[in-house]
């Protein structure tokens, strides 16, 4: 792995939409040595002021805003070599005035195969019920999905379907509009090492180009952050649901009959713990 001063480089952006590669491309940034590249990830499965980070940006940009300046990005990429994807992505335009000097990744894919992979992916992890019903007892599951949900009106104007496409070139030639040539590689994932290397001035690592990120490896990511929260809501209130039930029964009949129900709603409660996990 290549060593870098981290603290004396400006960031990297990698400004592909999702489902561009992105996730190959990040593993193979870490065998170059930029191992910290913020994205989706560190909202699904970070504190709550991340998502609130983005959800106010969102909400800017909507309103004809500026989402954010230098000085408040800056705080919340302390520490990461850079930005990849979404969100970042669909910022573009901010992180770009906000870092001129950096370099600028735009991975590239055929739109049809994009657009096909999205709709069976991100954009159907907007409007999951898995995740809607999560939110209706968790509050950071309720912020995420509702900033999944404006990201794709800041992107595709809340009509992937229809707009998906033209949204993936216009993005495109913002980037090509807004960034001087030396500074900006467009690259497919299938084009391996060579071309990255030769951008970000590295040596080419001895391993194999990573490659990853599947439609399923994406689902499966999603149900383990989804079980994360189920677990810890559930062992939330099962203490508060013994308690509650065990009342309600003694009330309705005898302690032995009580003690059995606490037991049953206990067993139930484990297992459906169990299942989650």
């Amino acid at each position: 792995m290549e060593e870098a001063d981290t603290s004396l480089r400006p960031p990297l952006l990698v400004l592909g939409l999702s489902r561009t590669g992105g996730t190959s491309l990040s593993r193979a940034l870490g065998l170059l040595g930029y191992e910290r590249l913020y994205d989706l990830d560190d909202i699904a499965n970070g504190e709550p002021e991340q998502a609130d980070f983005w959800l106010r940006a969102v909400r800017r940009k909507l309103d004809g805003e500026e989402g954010f300046d230098r000085t408040e990005i800056e705080a919340l990429l302390k520490g990461y070599d850079g930005v990849r994807n979404v969100p970042g992505a669909a910022f573009a335009a901010e992180l770009i005035r906000c870092f001129p000097e950096s370099k600028v990744i735009l991975p590239t894919r055929d739109p049809d195969s994009w657009h096909a992979s999205c709709l069976k992916t991100v954009h159907r992890r907007a409007y999951d019920p898995i995740l809607q019903a999560l939110s209706l007892f968790d509050s950071g599951t309720r912020t995420y999905m509702t900033l999944l949900q404006g990201l794709q009106q800041t992107l595709y104007g809340g009509d992937f379907n229809h707009r998906g496409k033209a949204a993936l070139s216009e993005h495109e030639a913002l980037l090509r509009e807004r960034v001087p040539a030396p500074q900006l590689l467009e690259y497919r994932v299938t084009e391996g090492w060579k071309p990255l290397c030769a951008f970000l001035g590295r040596h080419q690592p001895p391993a194999d180009f990573p490659r990853s990120n599947d439609g399923d490896a994406f689902w499966r990511a999603c149900r383990e952050r989804d079980a994360r929260v189920a677990r810890k809501r559930v062992g939330e209130a099962l203490p508060v649901l013994v308690v509650l039930v065990g009342v309600v029964a003694w009330a309705m009949g005898s302690g032995g009959f009580a003690l059995m129900v606490v037991v049953v709603v206990m067993g139930m409660a484990v297992g459906a713990f169990s299942r989650v996990s």
